[in-house]
């Protein structure tokens, strides 16, 4: 196996042809040099330099190796510093779990300010349903999840990243939307288009316990799993139903929004990652997307 002492050796010796010049280059003397141009010869069983006098020229195996010699030093500093930057994380790869509601915003933000900063990791996403993203830590399919904070048997480290304000939305034809806001009272008895209890856990939840606060029955007329796909049961004058602020960012037709007048409850969202994991690249994209989203907190409206 060669040296990549004495390659480098042999380099500045064949570059220069004279080996005083480039024990100087090297930072040597000249015997220490010569040493180990010798052993590298002895090493390939070759004679890489004619010696004639003081002078010196490469033979033909010389110029021969030189090409590969240099190639071979390239590849070892390249080989340096793809392992020095994956050890600070600014290479490998971050496989990012991520709801439809973070995929609207939330994802192409983060995305943008980490091609800046981190242009080397590569980023590898997965759009699933909250409930997916625990499944999917558990399965180590994904490293980051931005998901709504559930339950979960894979213990999970979680920051909050944004909150955002919940609002009724209305067949466009529908009386309630008479009103500037809506008072939870006034969905009383309403045929309601619920998240399903499985699957949209987080807002099932959190529903269903708003309601009772305010002793309010709605008639559940079907659990949906995904907003898109409530907002078009709702369109189609199928029943109200309770969405984040970001719902409105669809434009369905024939569908209104209103705000709630009497509940402060807001829907979460949080950025999660195992506390075991180990990998430099995920470490410096969570640390960079804290830094992302405490920038979005302090932006003025």
């Amino acid at each position: 196996m060669l040296d990549l002492g004495q390659v480098r050796c042999f380099v500045a010796a064949a570059t220069e042809l004279n080996f005083r010049r480039a024990a100087a280059l090297l930072n040597m003397t000249q015997p220490p040099l010569s040493r180990q141009i010798q052993l590298l010869e002895h090493s390939l069983g070759v004679d890489l330099f004619e010696r004639v006098g003081r002078t010196v020229k490469l033979t033909t195996e010389g110029r021969i190796f030189l090409a590969d010699a240099i190639r071979l030093l390239n590849l070892a500093e390249q080989a340096e510093t793809t392992v020095r930057r994956a050890s600070k994380g600014k290479t490998g790869r971050v496989r990012i779990g991520f709801t439809g509601a973070a995929g609207y915003e939330l994802i192409p933000g983060l995305l943008a300010a980490a091609r800046q900063a981190l242009p080397d990791i590569d980023v590898v996403l997965f759009e699933l349903i909250s409930v997916a993203q625990i499944e999917a830590f558990y399965a180590n399919t994904i490293d980051l999840g931005f998901l709504r904070p559930v339950s979960s048997r894979q213990q999970l480290e979680l920051q909050l990243v944004e909150e955002e304000a919940l609002v009724v939305a209305l067949p466009a034809a529908h009386p309630l939307c008479a009103h500037a806001q809506i008072a939870l009272t006034q969905l009383h008895e309403q045929p309601f288009i619920m998240h399903s209890p499985v699957q949209g856990k987080y807002f099932y939840d959190r529903l269903m316990g708003i309601f009772a606060s305010k002793d309010v029955h709605v008639n559940i007329a079907q659990y949906i799993d995904q907003s898109p796909t409530i907002l078009s049961m709702v369109r189609a004058g199928l029943g109200v139903s309770i969405l984040p602020a970001s719902a409105q960012r669809f434009h369905y037709d024939n569908v209104a929004f209103r705000p709630l007048s009497d509940v402060v409850a807001q829907a979460e969202m949080s950025m999660a990652w195992r506390p075991d994991q180990d990998n430099p690249a995920v470490t410096a994209f969570r640390l960079l997307a804290m830094e992302y989203f405490a920038k979005q907190r302090q932006r003025p409206g």
